[in-house]
């Protein structure tokens, strides 16, 4: 707080009567990290403010419009246009703004801003309905975001949008005052308080509606996908104040309130899915086939030009004959959906008739094989990402937005290439959503001299001409206006259509304090301002261009920080180093740094996922903590590597004096106790809870062999060959028992790798930045499986995913390496027979088996194994090995949620990592274990036909029978 300015110092003091000051952030680091948004400009804030509810933004609205301090409202940051920067006072509305209510059987939902839209999607799963708006960061983007925008994206066009399926809102006023538009009452009180600002809507309204051409141009702008500007398509549309409001909020951007609720009228999601990858030889042979198409049964019509395709034409699953297309070749990647099998064949014969006489580089074929037409998407999905990967580092990657009619969508996009060329930007590549005249262009832009930012302004400009004047296009489709269009609103709507929009603002916002300068704003340069800079840091992380599709993967964001936040500050502090800027700056990011980025990152890798260019901000961590190592630190970490044996025979020795502790006093008292010790060790010492469990028994290595061909290599982690059952198991058999017992029943040999006391996969080593070690002990266990296998002539199993993960990255052919999921389901499946139980349980996929596309196997398993599923809604645990020892608040705070997704009826959860299950248990108030223990539970040995004959004719034959 001691450096903010002192109106904002007098703000913090009000604010802190109401608003816990853990929740206002001011340090240089919560500023920068939080104040990032997937733009290309960067502000920053005075203060950042975790708002929890409507009330609490209430309230800074309200002492911010009378302390006259701007204020903007972020959601998840993935906006593309600057509308989510500021210098001023930033209230995020995210981790807390996640709840919902489906109403009139999955018809509407109800959802706060803080929901990813993806999740909205999930909870109507089971009614088959899905909220209309459908943008490419679905999986990121917010329900806040996706509504402030307009976002809308490759299927849901103009009438499926947030302002077509609008329904109601609760939105906050420049006052702070609170307006339900669903309830009367509510609209009572605001008539009562606000009917100025009615009046005024329904005078706009009139006067449009009186002034026809300009009403028409309107409707004709709106036709098309828009969102420059506000939505002036709300006067022309309605005629009732509130709904004109509601939906003028819809795209505004957070400039005229805060949308608190909004309740979405939803759509048919279709269960029968087909896809085809159209080639035509050239745009306008391509643009016709979109003219046809747009009165046809299709959901999504994506164009993409000969630039794109190249990009992608390496990807894995790309078919192979996209090398081949002709220079000017350009696709469709055309999509068809129904509620039936039969329905959908004929759409597709319908289609295939409407094309017939346009003519392609390869008969138009559909498929309805998920696993073909996702390769499909596979390239449209990859394109920006593609570019993205192949920028020179320092340059940032821009992607533009733009609009034509269809009819012109050939010429158009002819045009933009003779522009990219008259520019040099040749590696641009166009597509887009071709059913709305929507195209997507993405380039490199390096901003580093005036030079090239001058060559961005005189492209802008000309481009901005192109599309307003040549084509009578729009500027911005889906992306908002932000700063990057506001110069050029105007010019694509006329003096007459743009003081309307400063009328709208002025009445919403008089002192002008919400969002200013986005959307409207009177300085022809603001692009051009503020811009990002994107140095050079380190190899793994400066391909990142910032878009924040990370966060939602990462189970350290919104506790301290996200990749895309590590890697803000990270690139910054070597900014800062570089140039000697800011030195007191520099001192205050690297002092947070540690605990914020370095020692709460899980580098679980999830982040990569879910990253358009692959970026796994853990390397980056493992790099840090590498560098951080003394050389003491590296010769313990070795003499640990080359004593495994004792350092496990230690920890059982440890467990079983902590768990008969534990017996004796009970659980009160021994929290109690392990919370006091670890204070007073500076939290250096682990910490405990109850279900930490004893230790495991030793393992007899030597197993006898019988010649059996039935044969595995199992390869005990030291997790499980240290750790036993915890008091909270129903049965009292180690895992390593238990996976011997249930190999044994399947008909297997076991063979242990040589050494097994000793054997580690290296993990541990890598995920604190012992890099030699790490390698040293996955080479020597790979030496060990490669003889217990015979060069890989038996599967070797791990019982812990993350040792598996770990062991693919680093060991590769010939072993044949599988975790519990994938060895249950090839191999004991074909020799146990599945008898599942009659209940309801939990499963948790770890992150190694997620990282290892074992999300949906680890399902398949379960109800395989039990009548009922549940699968909650989670990434990452947080448990990272042992930081869920060494730092309990990231597990806590990954974890928060677990419990209550639990149904009552759910006594047991399985997972495939010993740690893991021990924080999910601790969460979660049930007991988690491997899943191998249900797999053992639910199966019998599988009798073989000629035995089961003897069996069947020796119960008939008997007496008793």
């Amino acid at each position: 707080m001691n450096n903010l300015p002192k109106q904002y110092k007098k703000l913090y003091r009000q604010l802190s009567d109401y608003i816990d000051e853990s929740r206002m952030l001011t340090s240089p680091l919560e500023l920068l990290a939080h104040g990032t948004d997937a733009s290309f400009y960067r502000l920053i804030p005075k203060m950042v403010i975790k708002a929890n509810d409507i009330a609490e933004v209430s309230r800074i609205l309200a002492i911010c419009n009378q302390m006259e301090i701007p204020v903007t409202f972020r959601a998840a940051g993935t906006s593309l246009s600057g509308q989510a920067v500021t210098d001023s006072v930033l209230v995020i509305a995210g981790d807390n703004w996640k709840k919902h209510h489906i109403l009139e059987d999955g018809k509407k939902i109800r959802l706060q801003p803080g929901i990813i839209g993806a999740h909205a999607n999930n909870l109507l799963k089971p009614y088959k309905r899905k909220i209309g708006p459908d943008p490419a960061s679905i999986n990121s983007a917010m329900i806040g975001g996706i509504a402030a925008n307009n976002a809308s994206g490759m299927c849901c066009g103009t009438k499926e949008n947030s302002y077509q399926t609008l329904d109601s809102m609760k939105v906050l006023m420049n006052d702070g005052t609170l307006l339900d538009t669903a309830d009367e009452g509510s609209r009572a009180s605001f008539r009562n308080t606000h009917g100025h600002l009615l009046d005024e809507l329904s005078t706009l309204a009139d006067n449009i509606r009186s002034n026809k051409p300009l009403a028409e141009r309107i409707r004709d702008k709106f036709k098309m996908k828009n969102t420059t500007g506000y939505s002036l398509n709300a006067l022309v549309d309605f005629e009732d104040p509130f709904e004109i409001l509601q939906h003028l909020m819809i795209g505004s951007e957070g400039t005229l309130g805060f949308i608190g609720e909004i309740t979405y009228k939803t759509v048919n999601e279709d269960p029968f899915k087909a896809s085809s990858l159209m080639i035509f030889s050239d745009n306008e042979t391509a643009g016709r086939a979109v003219y046809r198409l747009k009165s046809e049964p299709v959901s999504a019509v994506e164009l993409m030009d000969r630039a794109s395709l190249k990009s992608m034409e390496n990807a894995d699953g790309v078919p192979g004959y996209l090398k081949d297309l002709s220079p000017e070749a350009c696709s469709l990647l055309v999509q068809t959906g129904a509620d039936t099998h039969e329905q959908l064949q004929e759409q597709i014969a319908i289609i295939k008739k409407a094309l017939e006489d346009v003519p392609t580089e390869f008969p138009v074929s559909f498929t309805d094989k998920p696993e073909e037409y996702n390769n499909y998407w596979k390239i449209r999905k990859g394109l920006y990402p593609s570019v993205g990967a192949m920028r020179k580092t320092g340059t940032t990657v821009i992607i533009e937005d733009v609009v034509f009619a269809v009819k012109d969508i050939a010429e158009a996009i002819g045009a933009l290439q003779e522009l990219f060329v008259k520019y040099g930007y040749n590696e641009t590549v166009i597509f887009g959503h071709a059913l709305e005249g929507n195209l997507h262009f993405v380039f490199n832009q390096n901003f580093d001299d005036q030079a090239e930012i001058d060559r961005y302004e005189r492209f802008m400009d000309e481009l901005a001409v192109l599309v307003t004047e040549r084509f009578d296009g729009a500027l911005k489709a889906e992306h908002g206006t932000g700063r990057n269009m506001a110069p050029y609103v105007e010019k694509e709507w006329g003096e007459e259509a743009y003081e309307i929009m400063k009328r709208i603002k002025a009445v919403f916002d008089p002192k002008d304090l919400l969002n200013p300068g986005v959307i409207l704003n009177n300085d022809p340069k603001v692009h051009l301002k503020n811009l990002k800079p994107m140095p050079a840091a380190h190899e793994s992380i400066d391909k990142c261009t910032e878009c924040g599709f990370c966060e939602s993967a990462c189970v350290s964001h919104g506790m301290t920080m996200s990749p895309r936040q590590r890697i803000t500050v990270y690139r910054e502090m070597q900014r800062l180093k570089e140039t000697g800027e800011q030195p007191e700056i520099l001192a205050s990011l690297e002092q947070d740094y540690d605990y914020e980025s370095v020692q709460t990152c899980a580098t679980d890798g999830l982040c990569a996922l879910a990253c358009p260019v692959g970026i796994n901000t853990g390397d980056l961590v493992k790099y840090l903590r590498h560098e951080k190592n003394t050389s003491g630190e590296k010769k313990t970490a070795s003499r640990v590597a080359s004593n495994m044996d004792k350092v496990t025979g230690l920890a059982r020795v440890g467990l079983n004096v902590v768990n008969g502790v534990h017996t004796v006093i009970g659980t009160k008292a021994m929290g109690a106790i392990a919370t006091g010790f670890r204070k007073a060790s500076g939290n250096n010492l682990p910490q405990w809870n109850p279900y930490l469990p004893k230790g495991a028994p030793k393992i007899n290595a030597n197993m006898p062999v019988n010649g059996n061909p039935r044969k595995v290599v199992y390869f005990p982690s030291c997790i499980n060959r240290a750790m036993g059952i915890s008091k909270d198991y129903d049965e009292k058999v180690a895992l390593t028992s238990k996976v011997k017992q249930l190999l044994t029943k399947a008909g297997y040999e076991i063979i242990y790798p040589e050494n097994l006391s000793n054997q580690c996969c290296g993990m541990p080593y890598s995920s604190k930045g012992f890099k030699q070690q790490s390698k040293d002990t996955s080479n020597r266990l790979e030496q060990a499986l490669l003889k217990a296998s015979a060069q890989g002539k038996y599967p070797v199993l791990s019982d812990m995913s993350p040792c598996l993960q770990s062991m693919k990255e680093n060991i590769g052919e010939p072993l044949k390496l599988y975790d519990p999921i994938e060895f249950t389901l090839k191999f004991l499946t074909q020799h146990l027979d599945f008898t599942p139980a009659d209940e309801t349980i939990s499963v948790f996929t770890v992150c190694s088996a997620k990282k290892m596309g074992q999300e949906e196997d680890l399902i398949k398993l379960a109800e395989m194994c039990a009548t009922e599923v549940v699968v909650p809604e989670t990434n990452c645990c947080g448990f990272a090995g042992d930081r869920g020892f060494s730092h309990p608040e990231l597990t806590a705070h990954g974890l928060r949620t677990l419990k209550e997704q639990h149904p009552e009826e759910v006594t047991r959860g399985f997972s495939t990592s010993r740690t893991c299950e021990i924080g999910l248990t601790n969460h979660s108030g049930i007991s988690y274990k491997s899943i191998l223990y249900l797999v053992d539970e639910v199966t019998t040995p599988r009798v073989n036909g000629a035995k089961k004959k003897e069996e069947a004719a020796q119960v008939t034959e008997s007496p008793n029978s």
